[in-house]
């Protein structure tokens, strides 16, 4: 088994790079000619998945980008990108899912166990 320094270590590596990726999507969606409340507009948002090679892109109007980011602890990613030991789906559109990332006092040890 790790150590709790390895996993938080770990954990902090992959929302950085998560953080990273919103950040660019967050500017990119300045720069669309849309209001924030636009549902009809498609953007295309890289996806916000803690691997540092993945560049794949996303389809989302603004206004789903907004709500999925309606927490912090919220990122967007394609199907399949989910680091189930550092975070949940918490809703699937059309493309991407929305992940809300473990609470790492309460929920580590409970993904750590349940991911081996």
């Amino acid at each position: 088994m790790r150590s709790e320094e390895w996993w938080a270590a770990r954990h902090a590596r992959l929302v950085k790079n998560e953080e990273s990726f919103r950040e660019y999507n967050n500017r990119r969606l300045e720069r669309e000619p849309v209001d924030a409340d636009d549902d009809e507009e498609l953007i295309p948002f890289v996806c916000e998945c803690g691997n540092f090679e993945c560049v794949q892109a996303l389809l989302a109007t603004a206004d789903a980008f907004t709500e999925a980011h309606s927490a912090p602890d919220r990122f967007m990613v394609i199907p399949g990108h989910v680091f189930e030991d550092i975070e949940r789906v918490v809703s699937t559109r059309d493309g991407y899912q929305v992940v809300e990332k473990f609470d790492m006092d309460v929920d580590a040890e409970w993904a750590r166990e349940a991911t081996g």
